[in-house]
């Protein structure tokens, strides 16, 4: 009882998504892209130190990328039943100790093994931050605080990776995975100071299978909701086209140099960034469903005029610059809006939509990643073609919804 009266205060407290909490939202959504990106870098020191093979040493992203799917799909059905301050608290207090034993890690099946465990509790970040967003808001001002979450969660890859290269340079791959457990530690403490509870005790789940399958279950049977889960699915998954394959277009096919690819790569993390915080004005003109339009047709558009070029002989660094620019800007936006409408129709479990939502992103982003290299990396067809046919399908996703959107699942709000 004294639990559930503290709860109900906490949820009391958190019942405005103020500019502060969002941004405390965003900085541990960003577990995911800085577990990833800051590692990266250690690679080739983490391969030399314990006289790995090169794909041994991917298997540490690999059981990260598995435990991430995994944990998206359970933390935020998890949460349903015990609360989402409880929930983010134990699952990032396990992800920083975990990031402490993998940077002392004597071997390297000892580091395969807590990157999978960092895995599992960093995906709370995300999955959370989603679901709290939909505990506080609806409709267009849930749009409006997703673009400024997907926004927030977006400088991740921004700062990761250099971050890595600089702790790499000085320490090694321990040095990166020991700033990375430093920085699991800021956003254990953000969580617990600025991130109160927002489902109280009368609107959880019992804590059984039986009534989380059953909520699981309601949502797959959604058509609208499986089909925006789609949307913003397919909408990473065409950003992930454009990511792996991109240093091969621009290094190998327009033959720039590293520091050129950076320097366009950051271009388009920057839009990314852009095109979220773009997405949360034109919902105010728009709504939620004109503005993920907007951004989807932004998306084929950037997609079909790359691909034309690539098709041509025409596409060099001057053209994909700005128009992958373009392309991430809409992908931020068509993420936004998909998932900002596919959580309200999971109001009455928003940890079990956030979990889906989780889990079709990362396995339509684990079958999309290798398709840019299928005809080799000295053309540009494959990924263009790629985008363009991702892009396609987005907009079908969020046509079928359209025509099959009943009332809202949701109406214990």
């Amino acid at each position: 009882m004294r639990r559930d009266s503290a709860d109900a205060a906490d949820a009391r407290a958190g019942d405005r998504l103020t500019r502060g909490r969002l941004a405390a939202l965003g900085f541990v959504g960003m577990a995911g892209s800085l577990s990833t990106d800051l590692y990266l870098p250690a690679f080739p020191d983490l391969r030399a130190d314990l006289g790995a093979t090169a794909a041994a040493v991917q298997l540490t992203l690999t059981a990260y990328l598995v435990g991430s799917a995994l944990g998206q799909f359970g933390i935020g059905t998890v949460s349903d039943a015990l609360g989402r301050r409880r929930t983010l608290l134990t699952a990032f207090s396990v992800f920083a100790l975990a990031g402490f034993a993998a940077a002392a890690a004597p071997s390297l099946e000892w580091v395969v093994a807590l990157r999978f465990v960092q895995g599992v509790c960093g995906s709370a970040g995300a999955a959370l931050a989603r679901a709290i967003v939909a505990d506080l808001a609806t409709g267009e001002r849930a749009a409006r605080g997703i673009s400024i979450l997907i926004a927030t969660m977006g400088l991740g890859p921004v700062f990761g990776s250099p971050l890595g290269a600089l702790l790499t340079s000085w320490g090694g791959w321990r040095a990166a995975l020991l700033g990375l457990a430093l920085v699991a530690t800021a956003m254990l403490v953000v969580a617990a100071l600025a991130i109160p509870e927002s489902l109280p005790p009368e609107r959880r789940h019992p804590a059984r299978i039986g009534p989380l399958v059953a909520s699981l279950g309601r949502l797959i049977r959604d058509r609208a909701f499986v089909c925006l889960a789609l949307a913003f699915a397919i909408g990473y998954a065409a950003l992930i086209l454009y990511i792996g394959s991109s240093s091969f277009v621009v290094q190998n096919v327009f033959g720039a140099t590293p520091l050129v690819y950076s320097l366009t790569f950051a271009a388009g993390s920057v839009s990314f960034v852009l095109g979220a915080w773009l997405n949360a004005r034109v919902v105010r003109k728009l709504g939620t469903a004109g503005a993920l339009r907007a951004a989807q047709l932004t998306t084929l558009g950037a997609a079909v005029a790359l691909l034309v070029l690539a098709l041509t002989g025409a596409l060099g660094l001057v053209t994909w610059t700005p128009l992958v620019c373009l392309f991430t800007a809409g992908c931020a936006g068509t993420m936004s809006d998909a998932s900002a409408l596919t959580l309200d129709r999971a109001a009455f479990a928003a940890g079990a939509g956030s979990a889906t939502l989780g889990l079709f992103q990362f396995t339509l982003g684990a079958v999309a990643s290798p398709f840019g290299g299928l005809w080799g990396d000295d053309t540009a067809v494959p990924v263009t073609a790629g985008m363009t046919g991702a892009a396609l399908l987005g907009l079908a996703a969020a046509a079928l919804a359209r025509a099959g959107r009943s009332p809202a699942t949701a109406q214990g709000r």
